[in-house]
């Protein structure tokens, strides 16, 4: 049976390397194979598969640690980092089709913290997957870039105001200190190489709040099973989840990231990642981002 949970994100949901960031897909939105079965994640980040290797496919369950820093965080096109960067880890833990994980991310020069917690669920339907799950995303500390003086700081502001968004005739970006996402991923594993899929995410805590990735995420052998890359691009759609300001193009993203299994059990992994800012980032006044990305990742 293939298993479709990276946690792609991963990104990501990257539950973020070019996945899924967390979650569903923010950060990066990592596209890992961390199995052998390519799939979303993220915005890592966290991701949205899971599986198992060759050898070890009449396994029912398995594990995973990842532990990373990155140059920058970006949050769906977003920079939640300021001029410094994160260190993240994920917990990732899958029965047959379910599959349960815990991101984190604390920055390096910022008061930049987040934990999610994510399970979704892989249905296999012929030629496609389609994976809904729920991602609790606890955010105490976000520095936007130009934002760091005016709320990275503000403690108090956080304590009296723990479900604060900003005004939406502000047309800013909503700031909370957390949300309940449900997301799905649809995709299909059919095409050599790639895999196209589509993640959706519906904030319930900040309505309107959407997002939409239309994404293609690579996984090309260049040594045996040994050494691979993980390109990935992928296109943003806004429907309220950054701004209310403005309905439809976020961003466009690229990226590349090696992969190099030292172990069977054991593999590092670094890449290189671009956002290029659409015009519902430049009513924010997020602009373009490049940042880089490495860590370790033990399974099981």
């Amino acid at each position: 049976m293939k298993h479709h949970f990276s946690l792609l994100l991963f990104v990501s949901l990257a539950l973020s390397c070019p996945a899924l960031a967390h979650g569903p897909g923010g950060h990066r939105h990592k596209v890992e194979e961390e199995h052998d079965h390519s799939a979303e994640s993220s915005e890592s980040g966290k991701s949205f598969k899971a599986g198992h290797d060759h050898d070890e496919s009449s396994r029912w369950w398995g594990a995973s640690l990842d532990a990373g820093w990155e140059s920058r965080h970006i949050h769906y096109g977003v920079n939640e980092t300021g001029n410094s960067g994160a260190y993240t880890t994920e917990v990732s833990v899958w029965m047959k089709d379910l599959m349960f994980s815990v991101w984190s991310g604390f920055g390096t020069g910022s008061d930049y913290q987040e934990w999610d917690f994510t399970l979704a669920y892989n249905f296999d339907l012929g030629p496609v997957f389609f994976i809904p799950g729920y991602n609790f995303r606890y955010t105490p500390g976000i520095v936007e870039e130009g934002h760091a003086e005016e709320e990275g700081h503000q403690d108090n502001h956080e304590e009296n105001e723990e479900h604060h968004e900003h005004d939406p005739d502000s047309h800013g970006h909503a700031h909370k200190t957390f949300g309940n996402e449900l997301f799905f991923v649809l995709g299909t594993d059919r095409v050599p190489y790639v895999t196209p899929n589509v993640v959706f995410i519906w904030d319930l805590n900040n309505t309107p709040g959407a997002f939409m990735e239309v994404r293609l995420d690579g996984d090309i052998p260049l040594w045996k099973d040994v050494l691979s890359l993980q390109p990935y691009a992928l296109l943003g759609l806004n429907f309220g989840y950054n701004t209310t300001a403005y309905y439809g193009w976020n961003n466009f993203q690229f990226g590349l990231e090696a992969s190099w299994k030292i172990h069977k059990t054991v593999r590092v992994f670094g890449g290189v990642n671009y956002s290029v800012a659409l015009p519902a980032l430049e009513e924010i006044g997020q602009g373009n981002e490049v940042w880089a990305n490495a860590g370790i990742s033990f399974s099981y």
